[in-house]
């Protein structure tokens, strides 16, 4: 039988809780844990372990902190790059998809609820679109240089995923888009639409460039559904959650709760997960005006949630598929085109037999615990 999540786990357990102290603006009087710097840039929190180390808070050995230090200078540097690209991209989507894309990630959180966005790089620009625009919004970048990355097969991140990814650029100077249909894998994700963000959405600017990003209630929601849908698990996304939920406005704050009720779907249940991780590992305390009700139907969400092994967004998606469309689904994931595998395990020029062996030998760690 799968194993179980332990609840509220994250990667580097060990260290969690000494960077959830200077994430919080905390001092750690002991010696710092031995991958402290390892789990810091993991957990995409580099920036506040060397605020701490530089005001004195934290300990920590010279060269870990150089290098610690040089690896967050060059994600930022990265992020610098993608913030400048926004503007163009921008500009080519709104006429493509007949509106404008709202930015749902990325520059939505780190310019909105953090003291300094470097606090908060990012390896990609999220952009929620139509999604029967998706075809028209993925054509205008490639006429911008762009490349689409294909995922297993044609039509798989149409009818199965959650997002086009395109790139234009290598390595340190790539630009990475992913264009939206809906906000992670699974069903609860879905009334979160372009159509439905865009009715309260407001006005960023990012860099000289204005764009749309959501509502204080459909962010918080957004960020809730995101944290929940990745295995991946980083205390920054929790740290998102937690400050969404501190600097909501009173009435922002039931109305997020009402809004989520009103969905429907799990979705006030995935609301109260997300505050529950920030409750746990980040201090998150906030009366709550609605209880969290049943929870979503069983998909990559609970899957994810629910099962510690790697493969658990597609069990997920399995069980919540039926009929043909899970016979489609088994076939692009097991039987990917070559560009699917590119897209998905390479696109570094690797042949195709090592493609292949990627792909399987993956296929093999999926069934197991995940490490870390």
């Amino acid at each position: 039988m799968p194993s179980r999540r332990t609840p509220f786990a994250l990667p580097f357990s060990d260290e969690v809780p000494a960077l959830a102290v200077l994430v919080r603006g905390g001092e750690l009087g002991d010696e710092p844990p031995a991958r402290l710097g390892e789990a810091a840039a993991e957990h995409n929190v580099a920036g506040f372990v060397l605020q701490a180390a530089a005001e004195g808070r934290l300990r920590l050995p010279p060269a870990e902190q150089r290098a610690l230090a040089d690896r967050h200078l060059r994600r930022v540097a990265a992020t610098a790059l993608r913030r400048r690209a926004l503007g163009p991209i921008v500009d080519a989507l709104a006429p493509a998809c007949g509106a404008a894309p709202v930015l749902i990630k990325g520059p939505a959180l780190a310019d909105r609820t953090y003291p300094d966005w470097r606090l908060r790089p990012y390896g990609d620009l999220d952009l929620m679109v139509p999604r029967d625009r998706l075809g028209e919004a993925t054509q205008a970048l490639v006429q911008e240089g762009y490349t689409l990355i294909e995922e297993f097969r044609p039509g798989y991140a149409e009818r199965f995923g959650h997002d086009l990814h395109v790139r234009r650029g290598d390595g340190a100077a790539a630009v990475d888009v992913e264009l939206h249909w809906r906000i992670g894998d699974d069903r609860v994700g879905e009334p979160l639409s372009h159509g439905h963000l865009i009715r309260e959405a407001l006005t960023l600017d990012v860099d000289g460039t204005p764009v749309l990003i959501p509502g204080t209630a459909d962010q918080l929601l957004l960020a809730a559904v995101h944290l929940l849908s990745d295995r991946a698990r980083r205390l920054c996304w929790v740290n998102d959650v937690r400050l969404l939920a501190q600097t909501a406005p009173e009435h922002q704050w039931t109305a997020t709760f009402a809004r989520a009720e009103a969905l429907g779907g799990g979705l006030l249940w995935v609301l109260h997960r997300a505050l529950d991780y920030a409750a746990h590992h980040l201090g998150l305390e906030r009366a709550r005006p609605l209880p969290a009700g049943v929870r979503p139907p069983y998909g990559p969400l609970r899957a994810v949630e629910e099962l510690d092994l790697q493969a658990s967004p597609h069990i997920g998606r399995l069980v919540a598929l039926h009929g043909l469309d899970r016979l489609r689904y088994l076939r692009a994931v097991a039987i990917p085109t070559r560009a699917g595998l590119e897209g998905t395990v390479g696109g570094d020029g690797a042949g195709l037999h090592t493609l292949v062996w990627r792909h399987l030998t993956g296929a093999v760690r999926g069934v197991r615990r995940p490490r870390g």
